[in-house]
């Protein structure tokens, strides 16, 4: 069991160690940063606990005694001890290794994060990766992960947050669901079709959509009702309604033209946020690994992600801007 006096015999041996290496108290307090009379007290205290005489001393000199050589040798174990822990904790915090703990929801992890893991790990092949996905709130502390790519309006106030891109959001429909219905003129066009949205027993929502700084709210019902983005996806997909999507999620399908986009000239929110975020526990000394992901992502991402990236190359500029 460790106990206080543990601790100060501890400290009293890599005192008497550096005086016999410095060759003298004086030298051994300058070589310690301390006081001469603390560093000559701490030697007297290591004696006094055990009974012994470790140093014959004089004004000139002093000399192990045989005890004290026995002694010295285990004092010297002790600072390499240190030393090796030190040298760890500095490996640790300048060469990323060891496990880095993450976690995101399902659809985003699936579709942008794991098709990164590879080119990461080939950079960094000293870190594992544990990867989770789940949709619901992960508590970074209690469940001891090192960092969430958390899509939300804003990080929780009590961890350290990085702010990679702004979430957009898209009214996207099938191109054989709008064959049929005929093109939609304004938002109250909405309320006569299916309209698909993120969300589990709650079949009705409003839809605020933005053109000209003007905010035109909508009331829309689905006949479904589903807490996935990938599955409302599928279910655009098959013509089923007019689905609310981060465009993360169907960028790919607009660009193959699978998925054609509803009312274009007007922006729409959704229910998940209006940013990614990587978050991760504060404090002045990052571990190697993390801070190595995290500047991974941001270069990954920042400011603009792939799947807001227009096909001419221009870069969309914010979730409120239109780019003709």
């Amino acid at each position: 069991m460790t106990t206080p006096r543990t601790f100060n015999t501890a400290r009293w041996m890599i005192t008497f160690a550096k005086i016999v290496e410095a060759g003298g108290i004086s030298a051994a307090a300058r070589a310690l940063g301390q006081d001469k009379a603390v560093t000559s007290r701490q030697l007297r205290d290591l004696e006094a606990s055990m009974g012994l005489r470790l140093l014959n001393r004089s004004t000139r000199h002093i000399s192990l005694t045989d005890v004290g050589a026995a002694m010295y040798e285990r004092a010297l174990k002790i600072v390499q001890e240190l030393d090796a822990v030190r040298a760890d904790a500095e490996q640790y915090l300048v060469q990323p290794s060891g496990v880095l703990t993450l976690s995101t929801s399902v659809a985003f992890g699936r579709l942008h994060l794991i098709p990164l893991l590879k080119s990461f790990s080939a950079l960094y092949p000293q870190v594992s990766v544990e990867l989770c996905l789940l949709d619901r709130h992960v508590d970074l502390v209690e469940e001891g992960y090192d960092v969430l790519l958390k899509l939300c309006d804003a990080p929780p106030l009590n961890l350290s947050a990085h702010k990679v891109c702004e979430l957009q959001y898209s009214l996207v429909a099938s191109e054989g669901f709008l064959a049929e219905t005929g093109p939609l003129q304004c938002p109250a066009d909405l309320t006569r079709h299916n309209c698909l949205f993120y969300g589990f027993r709650n079949r009705r929502a409003t839809w605020n959509l933005v053109k000209d700084k003007v905010i035109h709210p909508v009331d829309v019902a689905s006949s479904l009702s589903v807490n996935s983005s990938e599955a409302l996806r599928d279910l655009t997909l098959q013509g089923v309604g007019i689905a609310l999507l981060p465009t993360f999620a169907i960028a790919a399908d607009v660009a193959a033209g699978r998925l054609q986009r509803v009312l274009p000239d007007y922006q729409v929110s959704g229910s998940l946020g209006r940013g990614l975020y990587l978050v991760y526990m504060p404090g002045r000394y990052l571990p190697a690994k993390t801070r190595a992901f995290i500047d991974f992502i941001l270069e990954q991402w920042a400011p603009v992600p792939p799947w807001q990236r227009l096909p001419s190359g221009i870069e969309s500029r914010g979730p409120c801007e239109q780019v003709s």
